[in-house]
């Protein structure tokens, strides 16, 4: 609940940064408002059944007059079912360079033709809720001849995939600000176990092996949060995703999977069948973990991106050795103080 009573909740908050960045007057009134006050809520839906990459999206606007017809189908749309209003990444431009296919619209849910396939839930909720279309999960929806007028657009025509780094990229950032929330809570409940319970006389919090699980956890995280507050305060300092904020945005993005897995199994692991159960807040936090490595770009595709984009600063060494090669340094620096080395010698 936390998220949402202060405002910060997905999917909203990137469709907030969304329609504030790349909305007409019009589509702020309409739809940022009400957002921002919390009389509206969102959707946005980019993924399809069949791929989550852009350069296999299939799902197409055309135009038909003073009209644009959506047809096709996406997968995982968050809060789909309950939203008032959906945004639709869909192929405007097929025989485009990849990144100007798509474009952007503002898609109100009661709009005829929007079909709410499946109301899919993730890991540990019965499958019988999927078929409850309300009460969140992520929706499998089909887009059937769905008629919107040309103001729909959200942004320019054909930059769909551009402007949508707008949104994905401040929501990373809200993800690695939520992941540090749970992870603290969690290490809250680890210690008070710790300090609370007994094994064969001892209390768990004199246990070396505890303390080490508790300390690793302390330090990953305030480093974690250090870092989610460094990226932040980029992002005020700049005002534009450069590639500086860019990379800091998708380091926070890898290590939120990797704190959020850690700390959660050492709390789990502390608290013996007690953490097992459902009584606990650290079932359903363990549940959604690994939906961190996943959402908005795996992990995997992250850490590629962060390499290729730290490598620009560098320049490979077209000698035979490398330039931090200390022979050959020493012949350099030989070289440069030749005559001071003689005297010194001498």
């Amino acid at each position: 609940m936390g998220p949402t009573i202060f405002g910060c909740q997905a999917p909203d908050t990137g469709n907030m940064e969304l329609i504030a960045h790349n909305g007409t007057d019009e589509q702020k009134e309409k739809y940022l408002q009400p957002l921002l006050s919390g009389e509206k809520h969102s959707a946005y839906s980019m993924t399809e059944p069949h791929a989550g990459e852009p350069g296999e999206f299939i799902c197409a606007a055309k135009r038909d007059g003073d009209e644009w017809v959506i047809n096709g189908e996406k997968w995982f749309t968050s809060n789909g079912a309950d939203a008032d209003f959906l945004i639709v990444m869909a192929v405007t431009a097929p025989e485009k360079p990849l990144l100007e296919r798509a474009s952007m619209f503002i898609v109100d849910r009661d709009t005829p033709g929007v079909e709410i396939v499946r109301n899919v839930h993730t890991l540990g909720t019965p499958l019988r809720h999927n078929y409850k279309l309300t009460g969140g999960g992520h929706a499998y929806i089909r887009y059937n001849n769905v008629r919107i007028p040309r103001s729909a657009l959200l942004g320019e025509e054909g930059a769909g995939f551009v402007g949508s780094q707008t949104r994905l990229s401040g929501g990373r950032v809200h993800h690695a600000m939520r992941a540090v929330g749970v992870c603290t809570k969690a290490l809250d409940m680890m210690c008070e176990r710790a300090l609370s319970r007994k094994a064969k006389g001892e209390l768990l919090s004199d246990l070396q092996m505890v303390q080490q699980d508790i300390a690793d956890s302390y330090i990953q995280l305030k480093q974690f949060r250090l870092h989610v507050l460094y990226t932040a305060w980029l992002i005020d300092k700049t005002k534009a995703y450069t590639r500086e904020v860019r990379m800091e945005i998708a380091s926070i993005k890898i290590s939120a999977a990797k704190v959020n897995h850690d700390i959660i199994y050492r709390a789990i692991h502390l608290h013996g069948a007690l953490g097992m159960s459902n009584e606990t807040p650290l079932g359903e936090m363990w549940m959604a973990a690994p939906q961190m490595g996943i959402m908005d770009g795996t992990t995997e595709v992250h850490k590629a991106n962060l390499a290729k984009l730290l490598l620009r600063d560098y320049d490979a060494c077209d000698d035979l050795f490398p330039t931090y090669h200390l022979p050959k340094l020493i012949a350099k620096a030989q070289d440069k103080f030749e005559k001071v080395i003689e005297e010194y010698v001498a």
